[in-house]
């Protein structure tokens, strides 16, 4: 009887330290899920914070465009004009004319307007 104690015993054992051995294989697969899940999460969090910033900065810069853009509208062009001259745009390769305009020049001798009229 005693040896079939010390056999269950041994076998109980051995059964026990096997399946420590198996519990070591996998003990730290729970930790690495949630630490995936807790990593996975964070990045949705910061693309989600990205998206909304982007977001907000497209239609800052959407409104900044449009108040340059009727600010740039607002500003008239000077109406003193003192002098006007006939141009002819050539094409720099060929030398062939490409069309015919009239600019507008100011004092300092800068084109303020210049009307084409092609041919």
């Amino acid at each position: 009887m005693k040896s079939g104690r010390i056999i269950f015993w041994v076998f109980l054992s051995l059964l026990l330290c096997g399946c420590d051995k198996k519990k070591d294989d996998y003990s730290g697969l729970s930790n690495l899920i949630s630490e995936r899940n807790e990593v996975r999460q964070s990045i949705s969090e910061a693309r989600e914070a990205k998206k909304t910033r982007d977001k907000t900065l497209k239609e800052d810069d959407a409104q900044e465009n449009t108040t340059t853009a009727s600010s740039r509208k607002k500003k008239k062009i000077s109406t003193i004009v003192l002098y006007k001259r006939n141009i002819e745009i050539v094409d720099s390769s060929s030398r062939k004319g490409l069309a015919k305009g009239v600019a507008s020049l100011n004092k300092e001798g800068k084109i303020i307007k210049i009307k084409i009229i092609t041919e």
